[in-house]
């Protein structure tokens, strides 16, 4: 999971904003079978992949247009091969958003961030779509690879984005329901957001993201508790009939601050936003005030699992009455671990144990048990960290 907000979310048009479900009516109306729908689409995709692979591009519409002419050829249509293909293609700009874009695309604005699309298809059908549900002043930018001369996931494509908003591929977050993507994404520096709506298995061949999400507004929730990123171009100043608007975050928002509770023994007090904790060690160390560091650390693991469970079943709307998940930690020899990878010296050892109270069948608690490990905590703890440590002068500000 990333340590701090992006200073641009890139999204993705083709069906993580648009809804492509459209695109079938479109080939029935010309006298063509629902599914070919699908299977123009892949080989379109296909094609786009194979001329980024091999160094060239080609426009969406102009592979699209081709490949349906040779899709529909042996097909009885109702119309002129021409008049078909033509009416085909017209049905990009004619679709709909997914139903949870609207609320997510004005959730992550009302953060602040700044937001662009980025499709392999053209700018104008990413107009006509946002424009049509009254999202287009929403974003910063519509971008298309066309101008970037090579198809994502190829680098180009995404390095072309961050010149276009002026920022560090690293300083964005592309937000997609294509793990392919996805994966181009990661390969090029960006922080990534899977937007899984159905609840699918992510490759395991491909780069995981940082973040999954079944709607687009969770990624506003969850971004909103990220410290601010440290260095990235500060976003355009707002038009004018915007300056009444609250806009400035609070700069303490995701900010942890640790301060000694008072004068001998160990007892901390953390303050994170709001929100007041204090930590201790137990006796006879410390006094027991508080929790230990340790368990902090599982407190923080547990509630993100259960929440992440949570939502997961919510999307599915299966029956879970309650989660709890019961953690402990502890310190075992390397040379007792078979699937640890070091050898010598001890290994830190979590755990877990699950409850899922409801009416739930054996399938649904294995798979509740799988998305478990989809917690963003769990994933930053299996991951490489790096603690970055500075030390302030003596009596400067905080």
């Amino acid at each position: 999971m990333t340590s701090s907000t992006p200073a641009v979310i890139v999204c993705d048009v083709n069906e993580t904003l648009s809804d492509m479900s459209g695109m079938k009516a479109r080939f029935v109306q010309v006298g063509a079978p629902a599914h070919l729908a699908s299977v123009w689409f892949a080989a379109l995709l296909r094609d786009g992949f194979a001329l980024a692979a091999a160094g060239g591009a080609a426009p969406f519409a102009v592979i699209g247009s081709e490949l349906l002419r040779e899709v529909l050829r042996d097909v009885a249509l109702l119309r002129s091969p021409a008049d078909a293909v033509e009416h085909i293609m017209a049905g990009f700009g004619l679709l709909k958003l997914h139903a949870d874009v609207p609320e997510g695309v004005r959730a992550l604005t009302s953060t602040g961030m700044r937001l662009v699309t980025l499709s392999n298809g053209s700018a104008g059908v990413a107009r006509s779509l946002l424009a049509a549900a009254g999202l287009e002043g929403e974003f910063e930018a519509l971008l298309s690879v066309e101008d970037a001369g090579a198809w994502k996931p190829g680098r180009p494509a995404y390095d072309y984005a961050a010149e276009a908003c002026e920022v560090r591929p690293a300083q964005l977050l592309l937000v997609a329901v294509h793990p392919w993507d996805i994966h181009g994404a990661a390969q090029a520096g960006l922080a990534t957001a899977w937007l899984n709506r159905g609840g699918d298995t992510y490759p395991s061949y491909f780069t995981a993201p940082d973040y999954t999400v079944g709607r687009l507004a969770e990624l506003a929730t969850l971004l909103a508790g990220a410290p601010a990123s440290p260095s990235g171009n500060a976003a355009p100043e707002a038009a004018p009939e915007a300056a009444a608007e609250p806009a400035e975050a609070d700069p303490a928002e995701g900010l942890v601050v640790v301060t000694e509770a008072g004068k001998g023994g160990y007892a901390q007090q953390i303050t994170v936003g709001q929100h007041r904790l204090t930590a201790d060690e137990p006796r006879p160390v410390g006094t027991d005030t508080g929790p230990s560091p340790y368990d902090l650390v599982l407190a923080g693991l547990g509630a993100c699992t259960s929440m992440t469970v949570r939502m997961y079943a919510e999307r599915k709307n299966w029956s879970l009455e309650k989660v709890t998940v019961t953690l402990r930690h502890s310190r075992i020899h390397a040379t007792d671990c078979a699937d640890c990878e070091t050898a010598v010296g001890h290994i830190d050892h979590v755990e877990r144990v699950l409850r899922f109270d409801g009416d739930l069948d054996k399938q649904q608690r294995q798979r509740l048990s799988e998305i478990a490990d989809r917690c963003p905590v769990h994933r930053t703890l299996h991951s490489e960290i790096i603690v970055h440590t500075t030390v302030a002068e003596a009596g400067a500000p905080e």
